[in-house]
């Protein structure tokens, strides 16, 4: 392979968000840098398209959002590495560098940048959930059958990939911002406090969430819940007066809610990795969980949480009392645990194992630049 090389690297993004997915390519992307090599990342403008004139309370609600100060907050507004916002509705690769790799994730924009010009470098599918859930389920496969080396970040993708007929893989775990969520030991919260990621995508399934507290409500004096989400609650949800629930809460707050929780729930059908779980971990949180995918690789059962079937709202209020009846050394280790587990997940050993690989795989091109 000779010696180490500095690669060009391009992380190519749609509409950026605050939307887990996106700031975790930002960190690997970051973490890339940091050994050394040349990243931008590229995007479309951050804003929702107008609707049509006649809907007229969605064009109302879209019209007062651009006025705001700051009105699509997402996490490319800063970065250490090269931001390349592109000025036109789509992606377009002669606006962005000539690379060695050339990485994207959601499945539409994998569709596109798997055919762009070999300048662009090796192509690589970073694959961070399994976006069947919109309804394009056959545009979907399409884009999944795709050729091409694949980047999952949990065992479960892998799994994912491998249906698809893929076996050129390797899996490449997200990390922790350790310099935002690290946290020092703490005891158990007197009150009974909860916390779960509130979000109105169906496989997030906050609704198996709601039921689960009201269940534990009847059971648990004073139970309080803290909730975060990117919108308002849906009024279908008919949240608890025993809720407290955070929009769009500051970055540097989010650590903090964490660590106000006695445990943290994940609630959803399908998580390609489940950072908010991660996190909590870090925040000397016990989990509880639904088998969904990514957080089998982080929530041990009996040792840093519990997991539950998808969809048990019964199952899941058993498991969220079985952590707040722990006594405080009980809860104190299954804490130390968590974190301990978080510990295993850092964006700088990820970013190693990723270069390692990528080094194969442009060793393994055909001599014209054709991926193998």
């Amino acid at each position: 392979m000779g010696d180490r090389r500095i690669l060009r690297l391009n992380w190519i993004e749609g509409r950026p968000t605050l939307s887990g997915g996106i700031k975790s390519n930002r960190l690997i992307a970051e973490a890339m840098q940091r050994r050394g090599h040349e990243v931008t990342t590229s995007f479309l403008t951050p804003a929702h398209r107008w609707p049509k004139p006649w809907r007229v309370r969605t064009f109302l609600k879209r019209l007062k959002r651009s006025l705001a100060s700051n009105p699509f907050p997402h996490h490319l507004e800063r970065s250490t590495v090269n931001l390349n916002q592109m000025p036109t509705r789509e992606l377009d690769s002669r606006l962005v560098p000539d690379a060695d790799v050339t990485f994207a994730s959601w499945w539409q924009v994998w569709d596109q940048v798997s055919r762009w010009p070999a300048s662009k470098g090796l192509k690589v599918h970073y694959v961070r959930h399994h976006e069947i859930h919109g309804g394009e389920r056959s545009a979907v496969d399409a884009a999944y059958l795709i050729p091409g080396p694949r980047v999952v970040i949990s065992s479960w993708l892998g799994s994912v990939i491998r249906d698809y007929g893929h076996d050129k893989m390797i899996r490449v775990p997200n990390g922790v911002d350790w310099a935002q969520f690290d946290s020092d030991e703490r005891e158990k919260a007197a009150e009974p406090i909860i916390g779960m990621l509130m979000g109105a995508e169906s496989f997030k399934d906050t609704p198996a969430g709601i039921r689960a507290i009201r269940i534990l409500q009847k059971r648990v004096p004073g139970l309080k819940v803290i909730a975060f989400g990117k919108r308002p609650p849906l009024a279908e949800w008919d949240l608890p007066e025993c809720v407290e629930y955070h929009q769009s809460p500051a970055q540097d707050q989010i650590p903090k809610l964490y660590q106000r929780a006695n445990c943290w729930v994940i609630t959803s059908s399908a998580e390609g990795f489940g950072m908010p779980g991660i996190e909590a971990a870090a925040s000397h949180c016990p989990l509880v969980s639904t088998r969904c995918g990514g957080p089998e690789d982080f929530v041990r059962e009996g040792e840093n949480g519990f997991m539950i079937d998808v969809g048990d709202s019964e199952a899941m209020a058993d498991a969220i009392e079985r952590v707040l009846d722990l006594d405080k050394d009980a809860w104190k280790k299954m804490s130390q645990a968590s974190y301990r587990i978080a510990r295993e997940f850092d964006w700088d050993r990820s970013a190693e194992k990723l270069e390692a690989q990528l080094y194969q795989w442009l060793d393994e091109q055909e001599p014209d630049g054709a991926q193998a």
